[in-house]
């Protein structure tokens, strides 16, 4: 007989997106600032800066959206207080607080800004099912296919991993000649951050690197000469 209060936003959902919002926003943005805009139907949070890497989210897979962390201390600290867990298990702990319901999260960026919006649960439209057995069916085969997904979620990973061992194997036998070792370690580094799926540019590694951007070119040059770097088109590069 008592009320039972449910909240139109899911607070795990709340936390998760105003956490990343802070420690993965763009501070040398000047007078930018971190926004939470509530509407009948959603609420907008949208931070400075976009992907390091370039990239777009609402182009990639959420699934498989790499993680990459703009501010290290920034998130050490919040990692330390307990604030966020286990790296990249973010957008998918979002999606997940609406499993039940048609409206989902949605994810958008550019260069300047990162923009999550979240539906309203209170009017969002709730999935139904006509029968018990039609949900203990559709439970179980979701238990299935969770189950397959994390087995293959694990060969996958393995598979990249040995992979990307390979990539920093043949990367240190091929420029160790052509660069000093403190460099070498540098390019390992980077490629641990976008591997040989996501583009990069010589701002990037001008600022990873801590040197000029024309600096940054040169090494860039040296890395195609080498073949260890190939340019998509003008200022994008990824590793071969």
């Amino acid at each position: 007989m008592r009320r039972e209060e449910k909240s139109d936003y899911p607070f795990k959902a709340v936390r998760e997106v105003l956490v990343n919002a802070l420690i993965h926003r763009d501070y040398q943005n000047i007078g930018a600032e971190v926004h939470v805009d509530m509407y009948d139907d959603r609420m907008e949070i949208s931070s400075p800066g976009g992907m390091m890497n370039g990239s777009r989210i609402q182009d990639l897979d959420l699934k498989t959206v790499p993680s990459m962390r703009r501010n290290e201390i920034i998130s050490d600290i919040f990692g330390r207080l307990h604030y966020m867990d286990r790296r990249g298990s973010g957008i998918r702990r979002i999606i997940n607080s609406y499993t039940h319901y048609e409206n989902k999260p949605s994810f958008y960026s550019n260069e300047y800004f990162f923009l999550v919006s979240l539906p309203n649960r209170g009017i969002a439209s709730r999935i139904k099912h006509t029968t018990g057995k039609t949900q203990l069916t559709t439970g179980k085969t979701q238990l299935t296919t969770e189950k397959t997904q994390l087995t293959t979620e694990k060969t996958q990973l393995t598979a990249e991993k040995t992979q990307l061992e390979v990539l920093r194997t043949d990367i240190r036998q091929k420029t160790e000649k052509i660069f000093r070792p403190v460099t070498v370690d540098k390019i390992i580094k980077l490629l641990s951050t976008y591997e040989n799926k996501y583009s990069f540019n010589r701002q990037i590694v001008a600022k990873q690197f801590e040197i000029s951007e024309n600096a940054a070119s040169r090494i860039l040059k040296k890395a195609m000469d080498c073949g260890i770097v190939r340019k998509e088109k003008k200022g994008v590069y990824y590793f071969k």
